[in-house]
């Protein structure tokens, strides 16, 4: 058995970030007839600024793999390239409007339509065969941006006070957006040509006291994340803090992913994670 590891995992370690990402094929897409090539994708970055993007390929889509690695890929392109505009909306003092914050999001939504369909363009599919989820954060000095098609999850860590008479800082675990299931069960949205800007979750957050971000598909927020979205595993905190200790391999979390604690009672489906950790002494 040959685990899939995709192609976009990245470590790196850049000014007060650290970055680190790792997509691998579920047990039951190894094991199916025949295998199943890994559909998630995942990416990182700390530079020009931290940003990260996972996206998990419908299974009922031929080629959602290709269209989970290239909207991933484009996604963190896009950002690089109108950094211009994120540091006028993530890293000034005054709160954006919000009509400005609607319309950068519709941007990244028409961006994303868009790259799923020229790539069908090219490659004389339907763009149904490419149709994914996406999650997306862009962080500046001030604050974050946060984006959600579908399902996965969006998690922040922040550093607050310890509680019942304890003395320093604790890390607490938050979890962005609502479930991303659709209007019936067992179905979740898809970026694809139909993709409306009502069905995309978004929102801005303040980064004082964020210690790091996670975004993770659904087949890595089974175990991390309890199903109303109140629970985070610890074992996220510890990534984080191996991660910004420089503990944190991608190996690590491939070798966890295929452990039998975390695959007892799961689906099998595939798993992909995307970390951002901050050095604490920047805080």
């Amino acid at each position: 058995m040959h685990a899939s590891v995709d192609a976009s995992t990245s470590e790196m370690q850049q000014l007060d970030w650290w970055a680190l990402t790792a997509a691998v094929a579920g047990l039951a897409h190894l094991e199916g007839t025949p295998p199943l090539p890994c559909q998630d994708a995942a990416g990182a970055a700390s530079s020009p600024r931290p940003m990260l993007a996972v996206a998990d390929g419908a299974g009922s889509s031929s080629a959602s793999d290709l269209g989970a690695r290239t909207i991933v890929s484009a996604m963190l392109r896009l950002f690089d390239t109108v950094e211009a505009q994120l540091a006028w909306l993530l890293d000034a003092d005054a709160e954006p409007d919000p009509d400005t914050v609607r319309q950068f999001v519709a941007m990244l939504m028409r961006h994303a339509k868009g790259t799923l369909e020229d790539r069908a363009a090219e490659q004389r599919r339907p763009v149904r065969d490419l149709r994914c989820t996406l999650l997306l954060v862009v962080a500046g000095h001030s604050r974050l941006l946060w984006f959600k098609v579908g399902d996965g999850e969006i998690v922040l860590e922040r550093a607050v006070e310890a509680g019942d008479g304890g003395s320093g800082l604790m890390p607490q675990l938050i979890v962005l957006g609502e479930r991303g299931k659709g209007e019936f069960a067992n179905q979740t949205c898809f970026v694809d040509d139909r993709l409306a800007l009502g069905q995309v979750q978004y929102g801005c957050e303040a980064v004082v006291a964020l210690t790091g971000i996670a975004a993770m598909s659904d087949g890595a927020a089974e175990k991390m994340v309890s199903h109303d979205g109140e629970r985070v595993s610890g074992r996220l905190s510890h990534w984080l803090d191996d991660l910004r200790q420089g503990k944190l391999r991608q190996r690590d979390l491939v070798r966890c992913f295929y452990s039998e604690t975390f695959s007892r009672g799961t689906s099998g489906d595939d798993r992909s994670i995307a970390l951002l950790a901050r050095d604490l002494e920047t805080l």
